[in-house]
């Protein structure tokens, strides 16, 4: 069941393709996006602790150790996030981690409002990295 979460996060099911973004830096890449947190399938919701609604943003960060083969592993990190709105109000995203045998994302909820442009401002620590790396994005979302 988790995976149909990390699908839906990551921007993999149809109508979200778009919303799936990363970024690089060194050895890591850094996937994110967000969504309404009532386009997750209610029983996936459930089980994760996410409140489904069409006034909450639900926000996703997979950090991925990239190796030489061009493959990679799942890489702990710790993340801290603040979401911006157009008119410049802030909030602090608790972040927490959802484990799975072969996968590792960040998923934090946030409120929304109306149509507007929210502004995400992340620093992410990977394990071992030995610095954090500034993650920036915007992303239009609408509540119900």
């Amino acid at each position: 069941m988790n995976r149909i979460l990390f699908a839906c996060l990551l921007g993999l099911l149809p109508g979200l393709a778009a919303a799936a973004q990363f970024a690089t830096f060194g050895a890591f890449e850094i996937h994110h996006n967000a969504l309404r947190a009532d386009f997750i399938p209610a029983e996936v919701a459930s089980a994760q602790g996410i409140t489904r609604s069409g006034a909450r943003g639900l926000v996703n960060i997979a950090v991925i150790r990239r190796a030489e083969s061009g493959a990679g592993t799942p890489s702990e990190a710790t993340i801290t996030l603040t979401v911006y709105n157009l008119a410049g109000q802030s909030q602090a995203v608790r972040m927490r981690a959802v484990r799975e045998p072969d996968a590792l994302y960040y998923i934090g909820e946030f409120r929304i409002s109306g149509i507007d442009t929210y502004r995400f401002e992340a620093e992410v620590e990977p394990e071992g990295a030995g610095q954090a790396f500034a993650l920036r994005w915007a992303q239009e979302l609408y509540a119900d």
